[in-house]
């Protein structure tokens, strides 16, 4: 008999005009309800880092019994985690057992209570990451095609977006001023 149909027989004899087999029955529906929230089951921990997507299975009685701040000093010192790594969210297990796949939030002063419910955790890092190609400010490229001028003239600006004299430049480098190397005093 499969969990369904064992559900389906018990509120049907909950039901019952019998007295005694609507409250043996009501009895077992309680004892099921019971039983059905309170987890056995792991907390799984889901990080998805620079090496991949990390899965970690803990203990979901011990976890109970510490504050969140503790839990996850344990998860980090556990999976290795950057200092700027944060829980993001959570996914919980719906009446029925069944897992709820989506991510909320979660109110890390109401961890106690939270627990029984929740499936896994999912730990991000804060920092942005930077795409292979992807530059930052200050640095070059690595990943840029070779300039290849199109035939055309090149245009060379400077900040204000006035066009730069090279010949100007060219002279100043060459006279004899600008080569002067300069005297201790």
């Amino acid at each position: 008999m499969n969990r369904q149909h064992a559900q389906t027989v018990l509120a049907q004899l909950a039901s019952s005009p019998n007295d005694v087999a609507s409250g043996i029955a009501q009895c077992i529906q309680a004892l099921v309800h019971v039983n059905g929230t309170t987890r056995t089951f792991p907390i799984m921990v889901e990080y998805a880092g620079p090496n991949g997507l990390v899965t970690k299975a803990f203990g979901r009685q011990h976890l109970s019994r510490i504050p969140f701040r503790t839990v996850f000093g344990l998860i980090k010192a556990s999976l290795a985690l950057p200092d700027s790594a944060r829980v993001t969210s959570a996914t919980f297990y719906k009446e029925d057992g069944a897992i709820d796949q989506t991510h909320i939030q979660i109110d890390q002063d109401s961890w106690s209570e939270l627990v029984p419910f929740i499936h896994s955790l999912h730990v991000e890092d804060e920092r942005p990451s930077i795409s292979p190609g992807a530059t930052s400010p200050g640095r070059l490229n690595t990943n840029a095609s070779a300039f290849i001028p199109s035939g055309g003239a090149v245009t060379i600006k400077n900040l204000n977006g006035t066009k730069v004299d090279l010949q100007s430049l060219r002279k100043q480098s060459l006279s004899p001023t600008a080569a002067r190397p300069i005297s201790p005093s």
